[in-house]
């Protein structure tokens, strides 16, 4: 594949994004042991005033969230400027060394959200290399991956980030350490990446759309344009680039399931190919707070729906909880935003989500209601056979009878008594109150356990 094919690269904002667990302990060691520093407000324009600035152009519920952050309900951002090499070598099906990548690890956030759900992301710098397209087509792959060797540590890439980036915090499932965070946010890592490039002069068989589709995908770069085993049907294709953003003809955006790309003329540069910074923030701020504001939603939605079957009424009203507190249905007041929001949102399946859920909480609706029928009719049952029973003292009569014929001395015969009756018990209540019988021995089981 000729590299000419494509423009010359004049910036580029590349993250690698990933979803962790955390507890209390790390919060508060995020600011000191950890090295970071709370993520000050991207000053936007000449205001002098960066909040005012935000609360004209966002709604108030996002905008507190992720942009100008302080409220009691914000998330918490950190930073840490780290100036870290990497090391990652493509080779082909033989061990032979097709390109050494040698790019920075710039500076790495954190964004603790609540319930003890974090989202980090690694700025990665690799302009000392030179790059272009395909030299960035073969880092993302890299970066992608949990697996991928750092070659400097010999470290998988997952367990490279956990070690030097979120001090020990595990992202990975290993043996008897069970990690949320890997059982619902997918085996890749995500990349969010935007590219400035010059398309003035770019060579005549340069297609922004297939570029976006390649670099999105993980695809070889030209596979669109020349037919080979790899090529997309058009359906595939069509399917894949529904998500795109594109309300100028400046630069172009696509959303999918585990990236978000953005390519345009000019996009974070001015005409003298230096860095444009209201352009640059916009870019690697402001898009990026939606982009993992999205990536929160779907995190959650995705988990309700496991742990659905586990705690179906317990997870009913958390999920209508978080509902209410996060599904956005616009985040700002120019359309924009609103449609990179919209756009994520659908690439990353979450109204599907939502609607899965929806769906069984009707059915939990209605199985509720006619469990509460059978288990009424039942306690009218036995209300109705002890309300026929004229007195209570032929049952004593009958009790005592029961005593005297086993011979066994009144206590040792009513504390044997009692002990009946309340297995007997047990199931009956169990079948009345499921619910609470449930968490009942989920504590006894919950207390065993830990004992």
């Amino acid at each position: 594949m000729s590299e000419d094919l494509f423009p010359a690269i004049q910036h580029a904002i590349v993250k690698v994004v990933g979803i962790f667990d955390y507890k209390k302990q790390f919060q508060n060691e995020v600011l000191g042991k950890l090295g970071y520093e709370l993520m000050p407000i991207s000053k936007m324009g000449r205001s002098e005033d960066p909040t005012q600035f935000y609360r004209d152009k966002y709604y108030k519920e996002f905008n507190e969230l992720l942009l100008i952050r302080g409220k009691d309900n914000s998330v918490l951002s950190y930073q840490a400027d780290l100036g870290l090499e990497l090391n990652f070598k493509k080779k082909d099906w033989n061990g032979n060394l097709l390109r050494d990548m040698k790019p920075i690890l710039k500076r790495s956030e954190v964004h603790l959200f609540e319930n003890g759900i974090g989202i980090f992301s690694l700025s990665i710098d690799a302009s000392r290399e030179n790059p272009d397209f395909p030299y960035y087509s073969d880092l993302l792959f890299m970066l992608k991956s949990f697996s991928s060797y750092e070659e400097g540590s010999g470290l998988q890439f997952h367990s490279w980030i956990s070690k030097n980036i979120l001090g020990g915090v595990s992202l990975r499932t290993e043996g008897e350490s069970k990690v949320d965070s890997d059982e619902y946010s997918g085996s890749k890592f995500k990349i969010y990446s935007a590219f400035s490039v010059n398309e003035i002069g770019a060579n005549l068989k340069y297609n922004r759309d297939h570029l976006l589709y390649e670099i999105g995908t993980g695809s070889k770069l030209g596979c669109i344009a020349n037919e080979s085993y790899l090529t997309p049907s058009e359906e595939y294709y069509s399917e894949l680039t529904e998500f795109r953003v594109s309300a100028f003809r400046s630069w172009t955006g696509l959303a999918l399931l585990d990236s978000y790309t953005a390519i345009g003329n000019n996009l974070i540069t001015n005409h003298d190919g230096s860095l444009n910074e209201d352009a640059f923030v916009t870019q690697d701020r402001v898009y990026f707070s939606i982009y993992i504001f999205n990536l929160y939603l779907k995190y959650n939605v995705f988990r309700f729906n496991s742990k659905f079957k586990d705690d179906p009424v317990r997870y009913k009203g958390r999920f209508e909880d978080f509902m209410n507190e996060y599904n956005y249905s616009h985040i700002s007041f120019d359309f924009l935003p609103n449609m990179i929001y919209s756009k994520m949102r659908a690439a990353l399946g979450i109204q599907q989500e939502i609607k899965q859920f929806e769906k069984r909480l009707n059915s939990l609706a209605s199985n509720i209601q006619e469990e509460q029928e059978k288990r009424q009719a039942a306690l009218l049952g036995i209300i109705s056979i002890i309300s026929s029973i004229s007195a209570i003292e032929p049952i004593l009569e009958a009790t005592e009878r029961v005593r005297e014929y086993t011979g066994l001395e009144d206590k040792l015969f009513y504390v044997l008594l009692t002990i009946v009756s309340i297995a007997a018990a047990i199931p009956i209540l169990s079948y009345l109150f499921p619910h609470y019988s449930k968490k009942a021995w989920k504590t006894l089981n919950d207390y065993f356990k830990h004992d």
